[in-house]
């Protein structure tokens, strides 16, 4: 594990400790990603985890800060601006021109302005933040999409996620249950997708268009005909509109282009769900959208 969480780590604060956890752990598939030659789509996706999810836990963290009367708020705030800026170009010029970016010193810089901004910066405000249990509670509330719900409204919501590549598994489950999502059923053919389905349905299945024996587009043909409370959302390398154009069936919900973003995921199931709630009461409606901000 290129970075192993520790009680050296721990502020004290339930949600800035859990916050850094997810960071860590998306810093770990970084270097996975790396060691693996893994394909730009993938790591693309991860390092814009990191960059939305970054600024997410920056805002809850001056939300803490501002409502405990920290005085340092000031210059904490300076910092995460910095520090978001600096994380935010390494990801532009990533999605521009990978070829050009030096992999290995992307991965040592996240880990070094993430565990120095943990253990140097963070520490400074414990003191005075972590025993003012009203504003840990309001800014702990704070849901990813900025609209004021909390994150156990996703708790009961059943996602499928059928890919092929281990990597990419592993990051959707972390973004899914960064939110609250513990219903996850994550497979890596559709064969078997079909077949836990058949058992367990999932109110969202989110299934690659590309994959070997059946493509994204007969797969959610099968799920429409055995008449399962499920919707398929497609994930695909190619352009949505292009897919559209070829897979325009009813039965399929939505789609989701790669590298994915962890905004337009978890934007795409609120959706989703939010339009099947209505017929399937073992789904708790997840939060309301809002205009993307980061």
């Amino acid at each position: 594990m290129f970075v192993e969480w520790s009680n050296d780590l721990e502020t004290g604060v339930p949600f800035v400790d859990a916050d850094h956890k997810v960071l860590i752990n998306l810093l770990n598939q970084v270097d996975d990603c790396i060691n693996q030659n893994e394909e730009t789509s993938i790591l693309g996706s991860v390092l814009d985890a990191l960059v939305e999810y970054t600024n997410y836990h920056f805002l809850r963290e001056e939300t803490m800060m501002e409502l405990s009367r920290y005085g340092g708020l000031d210059e904490h705030r300076e910092l995460h601006s910095l520090l978001s800026r600096q994380v935010r170009k390494i990801y532009d010029e990533y999605q521009v021109t990978p070829w050009k970016v030096n992999i290995l010193d992307l991965r040592d810089f996240l880990k070094k302005w993430l565990v120095e901004h943990i253990m140097k910066d963070d520490f400074d405000f414990r003191d005075t933040c972590r025993d003012n249990l009203e504003a840990v509670q309001q800014a702990g509330n704070l849901g990813f999409l900025n609209d004021g719900s909390s994150f156990d409204s996703w708790e009961h919501i059943r996602i499928m996620l059928v890919d092929d590549n281990p990597n990419f598994r592993r990051l959707v489950r972390t973004i899914l249950r960064a939110v609250g999502i513990r219903h996850i059923q994550s497979v890596e053919n559709p064969q078997e997708g079909l077949s836990r389905l058949a058992e367990r349905p999932a109110d969202v299945v989110l299934c690659d268009w590309v994959m070997d024996d059946m493509n994204g587009t007969e797969f959610a043909h099968t799920v429409h005909e055995m008449k399962l409370p499920t919707q398929v959302v497609l994930l695909t390398g190619y352009s949505t509109d292009k897919l559209k154009e070829r897979s325009s069936e009813l039965w399929i919900r939505d789609y989701i282009e790669k590298p994915v973003k962890a905004r337009d995921l978890l934007e795409t199931i609120s959706r989703v769900v939010t339009s099947i709630a209505p017929a399937n009461e073992s789904t708790v409606q997840a939060p309301g959208l809002i205009e993307p901000r980061v």
